[in-house]
């Protein structure tokens, strides 16, 4: 026990000794030789304001007022300045002769990083070539800063950006080098960034993370975020992100709770851990709870990003979706587009993005319970499958239910040729069930409605495409009634065109009641014919069309037959029984068909000789020829042709 105590008091003497030492050491007088070992470093000058020596069981080395001065080009005459640099060091080490520094204190410092606007950086110092050494190891366990601010300006790329930290802690394991950090700490960070398409600003109140081996390898194990702010403004959208709490653990588990533009935004689930979602070399799952902007998304996903293209699987399910509410209103102003200048084109000749089919692979089957379009229509049980392998892809199975009815299409794209493929189907609703939903209301009663379409094409524009368009478009309405005054309301400025010609009386007439109607155009490299397969049947006129549309030229020309059905209007139905509707896709319109008014006129000639009797005649004729119904007939014209 006396051992000890003489040990003891020896190990106290020792440092009694070396305190009073220090405490007489004047380490100031070392300052020009410092000044001038970092000028030969750096070719710059390098001032220093004092240096000081504070006493304590980690004694420090304190520097005041350093400045190191910038490139002769530079936009300030000092690149780097700070108030106060504090090194301390172990006591106890320092009794052997070895330097341990247990950390080091920085407070008020400014840097400038810039390059000119000829590509040089101001950190490339003009100082020759020394033989190369290996470093010597630097151990320095904590670094702490506060009121510190790093700002960067390229002349040559006009950009900017600031980093300013009110205050700032980072633990290091081991060699500085291998930058080893195991700890970090901010609070009140600033980040500013601007270039010519573009600024964005970052605020965190507080910053916490959590590492394991060297930081470039991003092994974090946790992750807080207390109080951020994003935003940014530039090209497209402006971004206004608040997060309130953010928090990665090392597993992967996520938890966010904030704001974007204003809307309460929510993240729970699991990632992979960072570590893995910085290398990339094998799938990352991504399992996530998403509430933002009024909906939730349920992702379940994995992600690769190892191979030369990068491939998504999995599936993105949302009960709930309201595109009417996520999209701005159109103002009232800008509702009504203006009308396309006669002869005008109306397929655009914008070349499509083929090339972003061969940006990724996927596999992933997107769900929406609920959709609401922008125009009010509802649809339930959306289901979108998307496969895309090597720049081909692939919808299959595409549906939702609509107003009691089920549409249903396969959509396909190839980068390779060009080729667009659209399979659709409709069915199983009414035309009175749509025009309520659009908040058109006594349009039309009933009209049970199907349309099939099935047509491809390729191109590298929609125009490209419609002109070599091929496949059929057969659609068709059962019996219903249309309110004609209502018709304007749609802006159907063409369709009462029709109405006028099919019936002069019928201005008359408060209703339309159709019968059946139905469109059946078989498309051939891109012109669309009809053989009689254009038919409107209503309670007085029976209208039945021949032609084709120009899909490459965009022209109209549909030779149309009416008939009248019923009553003294069969005399009438005569007088107009012959007219086009024809002229650009953009602006049709109503013309008379000369060879079908001749006939006509000698129709009407020879009722008179006959006083009536020939148009009765020919009226028997015709429904004997007919020999159907012209809707149906209308339908599989060209089968018959086959």
């Amino acid at each position: 026990m006396k051992a000890v105590k003489i040990v003891a008091g020896i190990v106290v003497v020792l440092i009694i000794a070396v305190a009073g030492f220090l405490l007489t050491f004047d380490v100031s007088q070392y300052k020009g030789l410092i000044q001038e070992q970092a000028k030969a470093a750096t070719g710059r000058e390098v001032k220093i304001g004092d240096i000081k020596l504070s006493i304590s069981l980690n004694p420090a080395i304190v520097i005041s007022d350093v400045a190191l001065a910038n490139a002769p080009w530079g936009s300030r005459p000092e690149m780097v300045t700070a108030k106060r640099i504090e090194a301390s060091t172990q006591l106890i080490p320092l009794l052997s002769g070895n330097v341990k520094i247990a950390g080091l204190k920085l407070v008020d410092a400014d840097v400038l990083l810039e390059v000119n606007k000829d590509g040089k950086p101001n950190w490339e110092f003009d100082v020759p070539p020394s033989p190369s050494s290996p470093a010597p190891a630097l151990s320095i366990p904590s670094f702490t800063g506060s009121n510190l601010k790093l700002a960067y300006r390229d002349a040559k790329q006009r950009q900017e950006a600031t980093v300013v930290l009110e205050t700032l802690l980072v633990k290091i394991a081991g060699d500085v080098s291998k930058l080893e950090i195991t700890d970090i700490d901010l609070g009140g960070a600033k980040i500013d960034f601007k270039d010519p398409a573009q600024t964005a600003a970052v605020q965190i109140a507080k910053l916490s993370m959590d590492a394991k081996g060297p930081i470039a390898a991003l092994g974090i194990t946790s992750l807080d975020i207390t109080d951020a702010k994003v935003s940014q403004k530039g090209q497209g959208a402006p971004l206004d992100l608040n997060v309130l709490t953010a928090k990665l653990g090392g597993d992967g588990t996520v938890s966010l709770d904030g704001t974007y533009a204003g809307q309460p935004i929510k993240a729970t689930g699991k990632l992979a851990a960072l570590a893995e979602l910085a290398d990339m070399k094998k799938p990352v799952p991504a399992k996530l709870a998403i509430e933002a902007m009024g909906l939730r998304v349920d992702v379940d996903v994995v992600a690769d990003m190892s191979k030369k293209t990068p491939s998504l699987s999995g599936s993105i399910n949302i009960p709930n979706l309201d595109l009417a509410a996520m999209i701005p209103p159109t103002p009232a102003a800008a509702k009504a587009a203006p009308k396309a200048a006669p002869g005008a084109k109306i397929f655009p000749d914008d070349p499509l993005p083929w090339e972003m089919l061969d940006l990724a692979n996927a596999d992933v089957k997107l769900s929406i319970g609920n959709l609401k379009l922008p125009n009010g229509v509802m649809l339930s049980d959306v289901a979108v499958p998307v496969k895309l392998n090597n720049g081909t892809l692939s919808a299959n199975g595409v549906g939702a239910n609509l107003l009691g009815g089920r549409v249903t299409a396969d959509i396909g794209a190839a980068r390779a040729d060009r080729r667009i493929s659209l399979q659709f189907t409709a069915q199983g609703f009414t035309a009175e069930k749509l025009a309520k939903e659009l908040k058109v209301t006594d349009l039309v009663t009933n009209g049970p409605v199907d349309v099939v379409l099935d047509v491809r094409g390729n191109g590298n524009s929609v125009r490209a495409v419609m002109a070599s368009l091929n496949g059929s478009v057969i659609g068709g309405m059962g019996e219903s009634k249309i309110r004609n005054d209502a018709l304007n309301i749609i802006g159907a400025d063409v369709i009462m065109q029709v109405l006028s010609a099919i019936n002069p009386l019928g201005n008359k007439d408060p209703y339309t009641v159709a019968k059946c109607a139905v469109v059946n155009f078989q498309i051939n490299n891109g012109i669309a014919n009809t053989d009689k397969g254009l038919v409107l049947v209503t309670d007085k006129m029976e209208v039945v069309s021949t032609g084709k549309v120009d899909l490459a030229q965009e022209q109209l020309d549909l030779a149309m037959r009416p008939k009248a059905t019923s009553g003294i209007s069969v005399g009438m139905g005569n007088l107009t029984q012959s007219f086009k509707l024809a002229g650009p896709l953009s602006s049709p319109g109503i013309k008379i068909d000369a060879k079908g008014a001749v006939k006509a006129l000698g129709t009407l000639g020879a009722a008179f000789a006959t006083g009536g009797a020939s148009l009765l005649a020919q009226s028997a004729a015709e429904k004997t020829e007919a020999g159907g119904d012209p809707c149906e007939a209308a339908r599989s014209w060209h089968q018959k042709k086959q």
